[in-house]
């Protein structure tokens, strides 16, 4: 998910163009299937939560999402949900709040994946705490490939066109480090690790 931060000056001078972009038919994106609200690239939340004058309207949509459907929900899904509200609150600056989503975001059933130390890694950035951004990304690069990552890998590409990197997500640690005292926005979006100190590129 990549948020390009745009001036607030422009939502202040142009309310009326920012009521209409953030416009959304509430009810109908309620009613879609968890694939459909959350897994469509161009659907769902998405579309919203991509605008930057949209992007808290979007989080609290995937909040009422996950409260309307809460038993319907698999714990996947429902891990999927906090994660990706975590992030929209991340992008505004509400880190207690970011927080306490990212950590309900974790799945305990994808341990092997190391998403746990990326979550770690990527709340210690919100905290300003580089020591402990470091230890999750060296605990994330040192994790051991699952003996049928790459055949999964293989299907995925085949599927979707994407390329699967193990371990998942080293990539956006290393650019949250070498944009440490960036914007988690831009850290997360932008940044490229090549950017960082000599010392801190893996």
């Amino acid at each position: 998910m990549l948020i390009v931060l745009m001036s607030l000056a422009i939502a202040h001078a142009e309310p009326a163009a920012v009521d209409e972009t953030c416009t959304h038919d509430r009810a109908a994106l309620l009613a879609l299937s968890p694939a459909d609200f959350d897994q469509d690239m161009s659907g769902g939340w998405r579309p919203l939560g991509e605008k930057p004058e949209c992007a808290e309207l979007a989080a609290d949509l995937l909040a009422d999402y996950r409260k309307a459907r809460w038993g319907e929900l698999t714990p996947g899904e429902l891990h999927l949900n906090y994660w990706h509200e975590g992030q929209l609150r991340a992008g505004l600056a509400q880190t207690d709040a970011a927080t306490r989503l990212m950590m309900a975001g974790v799945n305990p059933e994808m341990s092997r994946s190391g998403f746990s130390d990326y979550a770690l890694g990527t709340i210690a950035f919100l905290h300003k705490d580089r020591a402990g951004l470091l230890a999750a990304r060296a605990r994330l690069a040192e994790l051991p490939k699952p003996p049928d990552f790459d055949d999964a890998a293989r299907r995925f590409k085949a599927q979707y066109g994407l390329e699967l990197k193990w371990p998942p997500n080293l990539s956006v640690l290393d650019g949250l480090i070498a944009c440490f005292d960036r914007p988690y926005n831009e850290a997360y979006g932008a940044c490229s690790a090549d950017e960082g100190p000599p010392a801190e590129r893996h």
